[in-house]
């Protein structure tokens, strides 16, 4: 019974540290986004084997 209280308490704090890591993430790459602009494209090189 000890085990599996113990493995309940492992998996709660695995799933705070996923939220929180998976938050932080969420967080970080917003700031990083730039506005896309679909007036300005690429130069990509043509496929000659298409």
């Amino acid at each position: 019974m000890g085990a599996f209280k113990t493995l309940g308490k492992v998996m709660v704090l695995l799933v705070l540290g996923a939220a929180l890591a998976g938050a932080f993430m969420l967080v970080r790459s917003s700031k990083d986004a730039e506005p896309v602009s679909y007036e300005q494209w690429p130069d990509v090189p043509r496929n000659p084997a298409a």
